[in-house]
């Protein structure tokens, strides 16, 4: 629409220009000239000229600008005029109005057009332009003027212009349907009396420039109402469909679950009364739930009127809570169209009714009904109902409606089906002119009457045969009775030919059975120990004989071909057989069984075989080949004419089992003594039938006599012990062999030896073992073990047992992933470690495990625990494989270990180990990839502090230095405590050169200053010669010494003080040298 909404602007556009054009023309007519008014020509000739035509011009463009309700578009196109659409949200409808033409543009005639002209209105959501109006549909149509009103301008043309006190105007409502919410454009096509439209369409005019935006509510209400009186039952049904079965949107549980509103109505429901529900003092008939689509209205007894039924929805809280909602507008066929008459008043009932049957020559024959009119109902109609039975409601589904008369006839003519036998029951009922009826039917509205197309025709099957075939069963034969379908036979039986007259069920006649028909036989189960030789069997049948919907049959019974006799019975049991002792022959797998041939003549034998206990612990042991468990064996076998009889009896493979097996004799009637007795003198004896070779259960004991689990077998010794399900011959033999060419029995079978019986245990077999050993220096491989068993029906197997190995190799490990670091692969930090690897043994894997070592092969490496591996997957042939995935993130970069370890059922395991590197790298702006650990950026060295203990050199230096030090302060002490016990006496030269070694020795050169030493001398000399002091050496001589001597000293001395001790908290801990001078200035207080 956008291409088509720019053609119709630029149309717009060149419009307005030609409608300039075309204003402009008549000017030119002034001057008297065909050219346009340009500068050029007001230049030309005088000017007074020009200005004439000027105020000529001016003036006559005068009204065209005051005029506020001047036309658009060219007159003579007839254009509608101020186009307007409004919506109203109540109604829901839009309103166009617009006026004709006000001008005529020069053309008196034209007001007179607008009486052939048409309006065409229509609407679109998409813009609408000159191009594509004419693709819409008109939604609404109007005469311009129309010339056969009855007002002003039905006969004055100029009274059809549209300004005041003339045409009123064009208004038309557009009803917008439910669930409109969207923005739609109005035109107006004005169709002229030549049949050419008027498509200029200029804005607000015939053309809205603005849509007019329409929204209404959606529907909200059942559809598709239907109700349906029905004048037997006096009940309306009225059915919908739920607005949920098309949209399911509506709530249907909890508090805003809409609520269905019945309503019944005198008037018909629509949108322009639908409000009237709402008001008060209007109830609906019915609130239902939201799921009911079915609601039967009872109608009172004796009404008769016309109603109009609707159905709406009651939407609680549907805006705001406690604001309800129903849509009443009827919008979705839920209101009735066409009033429902409920009239259930019945007319009276019919009386005089009579049937009279008359059979024709061809097997049919008419039936007439009669009956006397009402005189009370006027365009009634009459319903006549057969039935074969008895009936008094039509409601009976098997009453056949068979005819409807009008009224003032009062008869009814029936023709009767062919071949239809039997007494008939007609009714009439009347049915009024509003359709209602009594269901119900009095007697005297019914009459009966005996209806036989065929009185001719012998309703009885024929060739009926009757033979004693035995077994206590006598056969009775026929051949279907023709022209009847559906039939059923029954069979009866006499002791004498009983006649047509005679008929008396269970009386002169026995019912023996029945039979549908196409069987035409039935066997008679006579009863036991009777013998007779003058029965008589007859058959009858029975049949509708086309009476539809009845249930009881018609019989024919006037015995006339339908019986024979008399024939001979006998049903006495003879004598029970009497078997011999049994004889199970193991080699052959048969039981031969004997027994005495019966005092009979013609008789037969028939054996039977039970795998049960037939008689159970009943006081009286007795049976019956007919009871459970009894299965035939063979028979029937004639009898030989030898004292006994023998049969074998073939025994299936591999079977052990309890059997009783008995003897049936059946005479030459076919009765048969159906009693079994056991024992001696019975017809009925046990055997046991053993042709199964024995089985065994086993268990394999370590040296400890713990049973093993597993498959496989070390180095120890073990013992096998079996359980036989029976009692043996002799002992097993048993071999044991291993598939690597050992033996573990001395290369030959060995008897084993018996535990134990378990005689008084019926659930165990006896027991026995065998031990056997496997040496260190066994071979690896399967081992075979076979026992050889005989029963003591000499029924003889090898048993073997397999699966056990000798297992003497530990499982093989393969890791195929992580990738060794020694192939150069690294995993990048948060990228995904596959681990994949396998195991194989050569008997059976029972786990393998995982673990991982971190920052392997560094102070800080973590030996994770061994855990069980996940992602595992075993082959046919037992190997294991198994798939992890670990993230990298987990690792810092470095070195790590996994180890993936197998344990077999034998207990050896075998360790895999790979060495995987993670690296977390990363690019550095100018273009380098460093990495943590492979490629890691280099950091300032470090200062590294030697670690040094007690014993070190440095601090044995220090005991050293310590120890002399202390020695000297003793020394000073005694040299001070003798200076100080008397007066020095003078020395000499001499003498002072005498005692310059003691000088030298305690590190002075001159005389001690005793004021000095006992704390007597001024405080400012003691604050001198305290800082030397302190950095003195004790062990040192005061010796005068050259300046560069000193230095060395004090170079030494800071060497010294760099050899410190440091305490945790960052502190010196200093040498106990420096503590020398502190212990010299304290013995310097004067004490004496």
């Amino acid at each position: 629409m956008n291409e088509n909404d720019g053609a119709g602007e630029a149309e717009l556009v060149e419009s307005w220009r030609s409608f300039d054009r075309l204003r402009r023309y008549p000017h030119n007519g002034f001057i008297r000239t065909d050219q346009v008014m340009t500068g050029d020509m007001l230049n030309r000739g005088n000017h007074r000229t020009t200005y004439i035509v000027l105020t000529i011009l001016l003036l006559s463009s005068l009204p065209m600008v005051s005029n506020a309700s001047a036309d658009e578009g060219i007159a003579e196109e007839l254009q509608a005029q101020d186009i307007i659409a409004i919506f109203d949200e109540v109604s829901e409808t839009t309103t166009v109005t617009w006026r004709n033409i006000a001008e005529n543009g020069g053309n008196a005639d034209l007001y007179e057009q607008l009486w052939d002209a048409t309006y065409h209105v229509y609407r679109s959501d998409s813009p609408i332009n000159s191009q594509n109006v004419l693709n819409l549909t008109p939604w609404h149509s109007v005469v311009a003027c129309d010339e056969n009103s009855e007002e002003a301008w039905g006969s004055n043309p100029n009274k059809c212009r549209g300004e005041p006190n003339n045409h009123p105007g064009h208004s038309a409502t557009y009803q917008v349907g439910a669930g409109t919410d969207n923005s739609f454009f109005y035109a107006i096509v004005t169709e002229l009396a030549d049949g050419n439209m008027t498509t200029t369409l200029s804005v607000n005019a015939s053309l809205l420039y603005e849509p007019v935006q329409e929204v209404t509510t959606p529907i909200r209400s059942p559809y598709n109402i239907v109700a349906d009186f029905d004048p037997a039952t006096s009940k309306t049904t009225v059915q919908w469909i739920n607005y949920n079965s098309i949209n399911p949107i509506l709530p249907e549980d909890g508090d805003d679950a809409y609520q269905i509103h019945l309503w019944q109505t005198d008037v018909q429901m629509d949108r322009s009364n639908g409000y009237l529900l709402l008001e008060p003092g209007s109830t609906p008939i019915a609130t239902l739930n939201a799921t009911d689509t079915m609601y039967e209205v009872d109608v009172p007894p004796s009404t008769n009127r016309e109603v109009y039924y609707s159905v709406t929805y009651m939407l609680p809280n549907w805006e705001s809570p406690g604001n309800n909602y129903e849509d009443t507008r009827f919008l979705s066929n839920n209101a009735m169209t066409t009033a429902l008459l409920e009239d259930n008043t019945p007319p009276a009932d019919v009386t005089g009714v009579g049937a009279l049957f008359l059979p024709a020559e061809n097997g049919t024959g008419v039936t007439t009904i009669v009956w006397d009119d009402l005189l009370s109902e006027e365009g009634e109609q009459y319903r006549i109902y057969r039935h074969g039975e008895s009936f008094n409601s039509t409601n009976n589904p098997y009453v056949q409606l068979i005819g409807t008369v009008q009224e003032n006839v009062s008869e009814f003519k029936y023709n009767v089906p062919f071949n239809t036998y039997g007494d008939f029951v007609y009714c009439v009922v009347v049915v009024d002119r509003f359709g209602a009826t009594n269901p119900e039917i009095p007697y005297s509205s019914c009459d009966w009457v005996n209806e036989d197309a065929d009185d001719e025709w012998i309703k009885e099957p024929t060739n009926v045969q009757a033979t004693f075939i035995g077994n206590g069963i006598t056969r009775v034969t026929w051949t279907d009775q023709v022209g009847v379908e559906g039939e059923r036979y029954n069979v009866w039986r006499s002791s004498y030919r009983v006649q047509g007259p005679q008929f008396a069920e269970n009386i002169s006649l026995m019912w023996m059975g029945s039979v549908p028909d196409g069987v035409e036989m039935f066997d008679v189960q006579l009863e036991d120990e009777i013998s007779t030789t003058s029965t008589h069997y007859f058959v009858t049948s029975e049949a509708l004989y086309n009476c539809q919907g009845c249930t009881e049959t018609m019989t024919y019974t006037k015995l006339i071909q339908n019986w024979d006799g008399p024939i001979a019975e006998d049903t006495k049991s003879p004598q029970p057989g009497r078997m011999l002792e049994p004889l199970m022959i193991g080699g052959l797998k048969v039981v031969e069984l004997e027994w005495v041939n019966a005092q009979e003549s013609g008789e037969s034998y028939t054996l039977y075989r039970h795998f049960g206990d037939p008689f159970g612990d009943s006081e009286f042991a007795i049976s019956n080949y007919t009871d459970p468990g009894w299965e035939y064996l063979e028979g029937p076998i004639a009898e030989n004419g030898f004292t006994t009889m023998v049969r074998q009896v073939p025994v299936p493979d591999d079977s052990q089992r309890t059997v009783w097996y008995c003897v049936i004799v059946t005479d030459s009637f076919g009765n048969t003594n159906q009693q079994i007795l056991p024992g001696i003198g019975g017809n009925a004896v046990v055997v046991t039938e053993d042709t199964k070779a024995p089985t065994i259960t086993y268990s394999i004991h370590d040296e400890n006599n713990v049973p093993i689990v597993g498959k496989s077998l070390v180095r120890g010794e073990y013992t096998l012990k079996i359980e036989v399900s029976e009692s043996l011959l002799e002992a097993p033999m048993i071999n044991l062999t291993s598939s690597s060419g050992g033996s573990l029995t001395g290369g030959s079978q060995q008897s084993m030896v018996l535990i134990t019986q378990n005689t008084n245990n019926p659930d165990k077999g006896p027991e026995y073992f065998q031990s056997f050993s496997i040496s260190s220096n066994a071979k690896a491989g399967n081992v075979s073990i076979v026992i050889n068993l005989t029963d003591m029906s000499l029924n003889t197997i090898d048993r073997s047992i397999n699966g056990y190995a000798i297992d003497a190799r530990a499982p093989t490990v393969s890791i195929f992933s992580p990738t060794a670091e020694n192939d150069g692969a690294k995993y990048l930090y948060g990228n995904e470690i596959k681990v994949v690897a396998g195991a194989t043994d050569d008997v059976e894997l029972v786990s393998m495990q995982i673990r991982f070592v971190q920052n392997y092969g560094t102070s800080s490496s973590v030996t994770e625990p061994w855990r069980n591996v996940t992602g595992l997957t075993i082959n046919e042939n037992g190997d294991w494989t198994i798939e992890m995935v670990v993230s990298s993130g987990n690792y810092l970069p470095g070195v790590h270990e996994v180890s993936v370890k197998a344990l077999d059922s034998a207990g050896n395991e075998n360790i895999k180990k790979v060495r995987f590197v993670t690296d977390w790298c990363r690019h550095r702006d100018d273009g380098a990839t460093i990495c943590e650990y492979s490629n890691p950026v280099q950091d300032d060295p470090d200062v590294i502090y030697a670690e040094l203990n007690a014993t070190d050199p440095p601090y044995m230096i220090a005991w050293v230095t310590a120890g002399i030090s202390f020695l000297a302060v003793i020394a000073s002490l005694v040299v001070i405590s003798s200076a100080m016990a008397g007066p020095k006496k003078k020395r000499g030269d001499d003498d002072d050169e005498g005692d310059d070694w003691m000088n030298e020795f305690i590190g002075t050169s001159a005389e001690p200053d005793m004021a000095e030493i006992t704390g007597g001398a001024p405080a400012e000399k003691k604050t001198e010669s305290a800082e030397p002091e302190e950095e003195d050496d004790p062990f040192a001589v005061n010796v005068i010494k050259p300046k560069r001597r000193r230095k060395k000293k004090a170079a030494e001395a800071e060497e010294e003080e760099e050899d410190v001790d440091w305490e945790e908290g960052g502190s010196p801990r200093k040498k106990p040298k420096r503590k020398a001078p502190a212990r010299r200035k304290a013995t310097k207080r004067k004490r004496s």
